[in-house]
């Protein structure tokens, strides 16, 4: 909620860059997502399909790293080239992924590619972005989030949203 009051500034170039943080912002608290597949969120809540927005996982105010310290697997730890795989053996058989995540802690199957939601305070700072790297920039963290939950985001909304992150 922190850039409301730029909402509908129009004018000069500082006030249209204002305006895109602000679009952002209500971006980020407001556009529907359908969060499927998520280990960590949709398995605890017991819902396939859960109607969120950003801020659902992202709900600290303000800072937007996750209230509950849960751990969530949004599907960064998926083999990727350029990465090192490992072949973990579970009772259903053996996943190969690029990342164990919160599993080289608990030895649990279960936690497989489960990570903290991490703060987005200082994001800009700290590229390449997810844990992996991943992602070089804020860019492709929308593009990201847009294919992995069907967003559908406009080029001009996701410039919005880089523009939200970037000021954080």
């Amino acid at each position: 909620t922190l850039y409301t009051a730029w909402t509908g500034l129009s004018g000069s170039t500082k006030a249209n860059q204002q305006g895109s943080i602000a679009h952002g912002e209500m971006l980020f608290n407001n556009r529907p997502i359908r969060i499927t597949g998520v280990a960590g969120f949709n398995d605890v809540r017991g819902e396939d399909v859960v109607s969120g927005t950003c801020g659902t996982c992202h709900n600290s105010p303000n800072v937007g790293s996750s209230s509950s310290f849960a751990m969530m697997n949004i599907g960064t730890a998926t083999v990727r080239v350029g990465l090192p795989t490992y072949a973990l053996q579970c009772s259903g058989g053996t996943q190969i992924v690029s990342d164990p995540g919160r599993a080289m802690v608990t030895g649990k199957c279960v936690d497989i590619g489960k990570f903290k939601v991490p703060s987005m305070r200082g994001l800009a700072a700290r590229a390449p972005y997810f844990h992996d790297g991943s992602a070089l920039t804020l860019g492709q963290v929308d593009d990201f989030y847009d294919q992995r939950f069907g967003m559908l985001l406009s080029p001009e909304e996701k410039a919005d949203l880089v523009a939200f992150m970037n000021s954080l």
